[in-house]
């Protein structure tokens, strides 16, 4: 189970309060660039728990999984998830391999293969996305 939360990054002389992961390993925290996190437990009271010890200090919202989405569209932890997809992609093809083979009938050997292979690569992406809660 993943929960959204969206939280105010406070600034003090010293130090600076953002969320805070739990002590032990029963909630997963995902950190991202903006001031967001995906929050992953088996049980929704250790998440709540963790939302609740901090709320007062940071400000803590629960929001959607769409506004969270939207938030982190351009983060640089996606951003990363991007470039190993176009990474994997361009192992096998160059860019002008793709535009030639964009070109090709939908139904072309080569086209068949290219187009597996593009699923297989944005599937990774896909995998890696679903584990921060994307």
């Amino acid at each position: 189970m993943f929960r959204y939360v969206k939280y105010n990054k406070i600034q003090k002389p010293d130090t600076v309060l953002e969320f805070r992961g739990g002590d032990d390993d029963t909630v997963k925290v995902n950190y991202f660039d903006v001031d967001v996190v995906s929050i992953e437990a088996t049980l929704e009271a250790d998440i709540d728990a963790l939302v609740a010890q901090q709320a007062s200090e940071i400000g803590c919202t629960i929001i959607t999984q769409a506004e969270f989405k939207t938030l982190v569209s351009g983060t640089a932890q996606l951003k990363r998830i991007r470039e190993v997809v176009a990474s994997e992609i361009s192992k096998n093809y160059t860019l002008s391999d793709e535009i030639g083979i964009s070109r090709r009938a939908i139904d072309d050997a080569k086209r068949v293969t290219y187009d597996t292979y593009v699923k297989t690569c944005t599937s990774k992406g896909t995998s890696l996305k679903a584990l921060v809660g994307y």
